[in-house]
C-alpha cells in the first residue's frame, strides 16, 4: 500500500483527513486500494519572553485569584440569604473577609515569579 502526503492550503480547519482511494497494481483498470492523507503543519505556540512573561504570570494569577474570591463570596452570599431574610447584609463583612482569604490562597507571588 502506497501512502502519499500532500500539503493542505485552502481547506477549512475542520478537515482533519482526506482519503482518496486509487489503484496500485493496475492503475488504469482499478486493482488494489491506496490512500492519500492530508495533514496540517503544527504551528508553534506564541509565548511571551523575558519581563513580559513574568508580568503575564502575575496578571493571570491575579485574575484566577479574583475569580476564586468572587465564587467563594457568591457561595457565602447564597447560604446567608437562605438562613434568614437580609442575611447577606448581616453577614456582608464576614463573608467578604472569608472569601478574600480564600482567594488570597489561590495566588502566591512565589509561584508566579518562579
Amino acid at each position: 500500500m502506497k501512502l502519499r502526503t500532500i500539503k493542505a492550503k485552502k481547506l477549512p480547519k475542520s478537515v482533519k483527513r482526506i482519503t482518496i482511494l486509487k489503484t496500485l497494481d493496475q492503475p488504469a483498470l482499478g486493482g488494489g486500494l491506496g490512500r492519500i492523507e492530508v495533514k496540517r503543519k503544527r504551528k508553534n505556540k506564541k509565548q511571551s519572553k523575558g519581563l513580559t512573561r513574568i508580568l503575564e504570570r502575575l496578571a493571570r494569577g491575579q485574575a484566577k485569584s479574583s475569580a476564586k474570591t468572587a465564587e467563594a463570596y457568591l457561595d457565602r452570599h447564597r447560604s446567608s440569604n437562605k438562613k434568614r431574610r437580609d442575611g447577606w447584609l448581616r453577614d456582608l463583612s464576614y463573608n467578604l473577609l472569608r472569601a478574600r482569604r480564600k482567594g488570597g490562597k489561590a495566588f502566591k507571588l512565589s509561584d508566579a515569579l518562579g
